[in-house]
Parts: C-alpha cells; structure tokens; sequence
C-alpha cells in the first residue's frame, strides 16, 4: 500500500487527453470547461494563431472573460476592437501595417441579443488565410451558440415548471368545497414539491397567527407544545413581513429568528422556512416548511411566488364562508376602526380640516376672472415689398430693430438697371440723331419712325431711372421691424412685390386673447381685465375687451374664441415697453362667485352636459 505522501506516476494517456483539446471539449461538463476547451481548438485549426479571446455576458449585463489562449495571458488590449464588434453586431477585421499581428472579432448572436463575442489575433495573415479563419470562426460558434440556447432552455424548463406547479396548486385550492379542504390540499402539496416532511399554515388572527392546517394530519391538537411554538415562528415573519430561514442566508438582511431557533431545537429539524402571504397590502396566512436539505435563494424566490398568489385565493375562500351577518359586522368594524381609531391620526385631522375649508370656500365670494393666452399685435401692419425684380446687394436690419420713417430697411443691386440706362441712354441717342436726319431729308417716313424709336427710349429710360430711384427700399413710418430678416440671404433673387419686411408702429397696439369655448359665454364687449408678459413677468397692464369673434379654432385638440383688447394707459404713467409677438397671461374680469364654484364650474358643466346626453 502507497503512503499518502507518494504520488502515483502520471499516466500517459491521462496527459494525453488533458493536453488534447478536443479531448477536454468532448468531455467538457460544465459551461466553463466547454468554453476553456473550445478556444484552443479553434485557435489550434487557425493558421499561425498568436492569441484568442472569448467574452460571454454575465448576469448584470457586461462581459466578462470566460477564456484567454493561451493561457495566464494578458489580452486587455483586444478589448477595442471587441467593444467595436459588439456594437456594430458584425464581424470586425484589423489588418496589422509592417507584419504586425492581424485581429478580428466575431459577435455571437443569441437571437433576441447579444451574448458575447469571440477575438483572435493571427500573428500574420493572407487573404487566404484569412478568409479560412473567418470560415473557421463562423463554423466554431455553433457551440457557443448551442450552449446559449441550452442555458435559455432550461431558464424556461425552470419557469414552465413553477408556473406549472402554481396553475397546478391553484386548482388544488379552488377545487375544494371549503377553506379547511383548501388548506389541507395546499400544504399537502407544497411538501411535496419542495421534499418537506411537514408544512404548517397559519391564518392572521388579531394580531396574531394562529395554525389552521398540518400537511400529512387531517386533525392535530391546537393547544399542544410543537403547534404553539410552531405558532410562534410564523409570527416572527407576520411581524417582520419578510421570509425567515434556518439557517439563515450568509447574504442578506439580518431578521429575527430566536421562535424560529426554538422550535427547530424542539422538533430537531434542520432547515426551516417561514413565508408570510400578503394580500390587500396585509398579511393573511404563513406558511411553515420544514425538511432537512436547506432552503436555497431560489426556493425562497419561488415560495414567495406562490404566496402572493395563494394570499387572494385562501383570503376570498375564508371570507366565503362568514355568514351574511358577519360580512356586515367586519364591514362596519373596519368602517367604525379607521374613524374612531387612533392609527391615522393625520387622515382624520386631513379630512375635517378639508370638510371645513369646502364649507368656507363655498361661502366665500371672490372675483372671477376668465383666464386665457395672450399675444401682443400692433394695431395696424404695413410691409415692404420689393419694387421690382432683382437681387439683394444689403440689408442693414432684421427683425426686432426699431426703425425711423425713411431709413433705409434693404437696397437692391443696381448695376444691371445702370447699364440699361447706359444703353437706353445711347438708343435714345441714337434716335434723336436718326429723327434730325429725316427731317433734314425731309422724309416723312423716316421721321416718324425715329421718332417712335426716341418716345420708345425715352420711356424706357424714365422707367430704369424710376427703378433706379427705388433700389433703396425705406420705412414708411416710424415703426419697429415685426418680420424680415435678408441678412442670410444676401445676393438671392427676389420677384416683384415679394414682402421684404413687415412693421408696425410703436405707439398702436392691440391683444389678442385665446378664450376656451368653455368660458365664451362668461365674456362680453366692455369687459376689464389684466395682461401679463412672460417677459415682464412684474408688469400688470389693464386692458378692455373690444371685440368677441364669433367664429372659433381648433388649437391643440380644443376650440379657442379669439377675443380682441386693447391696453388702457394711465394718465402720468408710461406704458410698458411692448413688442409685437409678445405672449403671456390675460385675465378678464367676469363678476363675483364663490371660490368652490370657481375652482369646480368645469367640472361641473361637463357632468351636467354628460349627464344630459347619456339620460333618455
């Protein structure tokens, strides 16, 4: 017999297939050992392989390595250009410039997303050979991809089974004619899923819980030593509201165990699990599961599945069976409890004090004012066109300058209008000279014609002097520019009475104010208000309604009524700086009401409308 401190000889064919990889993959058990030994086969069919990398996503979402060849090596400078295939979702080529290495990566695409990506670096490379490892690569994430599929298939297996387990223990507890039968079959067969040897359920009475059902036991004794201490470890987790296990997670809260620990120690039990079942926001029953294999977080996540959904169920069937006169007993309790009790101090105080402030608010007279949108208009408009077809040579102001009666808004290029005077200038010239030499031939003919010519020249010339004299286009009066900007428009062309500029004065202006349909009728001609800018948010100028527009707009899926104001300027007082284009907030006064009916008037109209057309 070998002491323990000699080692057997290493066996050559153990060796062997440790060193051959497709050995290693062939017999790779776990996903670790398929990815470990999949990489040194696609890097030993490759053709002068120099390093290869495989990034496979973890459970949070970024990826991790999951193999490195060879091995122990430090591959982070392949990150790029895998972070590069991963987002672009193809396959990346890097050629390497004076025989340096070649990279290329490749995404694996799990179908719905994807779940990592393959980089290898090729210490030199041809097209050919190339191309071969994309082939190779394309052809050897198969098993990545399988293995992919194989880890989603059994993440549904797992959910398809506990969904089937749920439908199945659902059925279970409707299927009973009463809440004891429900019970029993529900902790029958919670043991028998989980492999316990006993599961309890308590129902909340008071405040406290109390065993209503055994697994494997049609009847037990309520006043024995185990059933109390059993009753007390479920209050442990009625009153922390949260799931307690022994032994107790190394993760996670820290929760009181102390009935748990004693109940454990007097039936001998090695694993319990106390999960309460909440319903309505308040817990209705827990659950006490014991066996001797311990409770796994997935175990946990699972129970508390079922208890939420059993909670309803078990909840309504117990309701079920009070009498008549019970349900209206717990009624007016809970009704009578949440008045008169002391655990919502601060509702109770809310409510009166809300009751009072309606019946103030409903005696309470205040001005009612009709709120709308508002925009500031000059009272008149007047634009400036182009006086005739050209191109813009300047444009000295735009939108928004103030502007003095006959200063200069934009000029027109003038070099071809000087030029046609030039050759009208000449043709009339000509013309004259042609008319002095028919009437010194005394040719009649000759004479009137030159003379028809020269009339014809002369009014040309007049009309391109004319044009020449409006190149410049000037304001009519003393204004400020509401719409025109040509400064980004320098050298375009522009057609006959084209509008250049639009002003209005500064001294003339008018509101224009959006009225809901649903407050029209509370608006007449003659009626005073307020107008506030958003950007003189301080400044409060009054205003009277002028005009109300019959005809209204759809704007932002509602009708508006236009309503027509003007500003009313205090004697001694300036007048707020306006500009046209201006928005803000107009309100017109409209009588006196009660702060209840100001606030609800809408809403009320609009149920006093329903209700006339839904009644017959």
């Amino acid at each position: 017999m070998q002491s323990r401190t000699e080692q057997a000889p290493a066996s050559p064919q153990r060796d062997a297939v440790a060193a051959d990889p497709w050995s290693r993959l062939a017999q790779a058990r776990t996903a670790e050992q398929l990815c470990q030994a999949w990489l040194p086969v696609l890097c030993s069919l490759l053709t002068r392989p120099h390093s290869g990398l495989l990034l496979l996503q973890d459970q949070d979402g970024s990826y991790a390595p999951a193999a490195v060849w060879p091995g122990d090596t430090d591959l982070s400078y392949l990150g790029d250009i895998a972070q590069e295939a991963l987002v672009q979702r193809k396959g990346v080529v890097r050629a390497g410039e004076a025989g340096a290495p070649t990279r290329f990566a490749y995404p694996l695409d799990g179908g719905d997303a994807l779940f990592g990506v393959v980089v290898v670096e090729l210490s030199a490379s041809t097209e050919a050979t190339l191309g071969q490892a994309m082939r190779l690569l394309h052809w050897g994430v198969g098993w990545l991809i399988d293995l992919h599929n194989r880890r989603a298939l059994a993440h549904q297996e797992t959910r398809l089974a506990r969904s089937s387990f749920l439908f199945d223990l659902t059925l279970a507890a409707l299927a009973e004619s009463d809440f004891q039968k429900a019970a029993l079959a529900v902790v029958n067969r919670l043991a028998q899923q989980f492999g316990c040897h006993q599961v309890q359920l308590g129902l909340e009475h008071g405040k406290t819980v109390r065993v209503v059902a055994v697994s494997h036991s049609a009847n037990f004794d309520e006043k024995a030593n185990l059933v109390n201490l059993a009753a007390l470890a479920m209050n442990e987790a009625f009153d922390q509201r949260a799931i307690v296990t022994l032994p107790e997670p190394e993760q996670g809260a820290t929760l009181i165990t102390a009935a748990l620990r004693a109940y454990a120690a007097e039936t001998g039990s090695t694993a319990l699990c106390a999960v309460p079942l909440e319903a309505a926001n308040e817990v209705v029953a827990v659950w006490l599961l014991e066996r001797d294999a311990p409770f796994t977080a997935a175990d946990c996540e699972s129970l508390e599945t079922l208890g939420l959904a059993m909670a309803p169920i078990l909840q309504l069937q117990r309701t079920a069976e009070e009498s008549l006169l019970r349900h209206g007993q717990r009624a007016w309790q809970r009704t009578l409890r949440q008045v008169t009790d002391t655990s919502r101090p601060g509702a109770k105080l809310l409510a009166i004090t809300v009751v009072l402030l309606l019946a103030v608010l409903a005696w309470y007279p205040a001005d009612f004012r009709v709120g709308a949108r508002a925009s500031v208009e000059g009272a008149v408009q007047r634009v400036a066109a182009a006086p005739f077809q050209g191109y813009i040579r300047e444009a000295p102001v735009r939108a928004g300058d103030v502007v003095r009666q006959g200063q200069v808004l934009a000029v027109l290029e003038d070099k071809d209008l000087k030029l046609e005077r030039l050759r009208w200038e000449s043709e009339l010239e000509v013309s004259v000279r042609k008319e002095r030499e028919a009437m010194a031939k005394a040719d009649r003919v000759a004479l009137r014609l030159a003379s028809a010519q020269a009339n014809q020249a002369r009014a040309q010339l007049e009309l391109t002097l004319e044009k020449l004299g409006r190149v410049q286009v000037t304001a009519p009066f003393d204004g400020i520019v509401v719409q025109g900007d040509l400064s980004q428009q320098l050298g375009s062309p522009v057609d006959q009475g084209k509008v250049l500029f639009e002003l209005a004065p500064l001294d003339a202006w008018r509101v224009i104010l959006k009225v809901d349909e649903r407050d029209i009728a509370h608006v007449r001609a003659g009626q005073a208000g307020e107008l506030a800018l958003t950007s003189l948010p301080g400044v409060v100028a009054p205003l009277k309604v002028r005009r109300v527009t019959p005809v209204s707009a759809a704007e932002e899926g509602r009708n508006y009524f236009r309503v027509e104001a003007e500003l009313q300027t205090d004697a001694g007082k300036a007048p707020p700086p306006l500009r046209p284009g201006m928005e803000g907030v107009g309100k017109i006064e409209a009588g006196e009401r009660s702060l209840l009916w100001i606030w609800t008037h809408r809403f009320t109209d609009w149920l006093r409308l329903k209700s006339w057309e839904w009644l017959p």
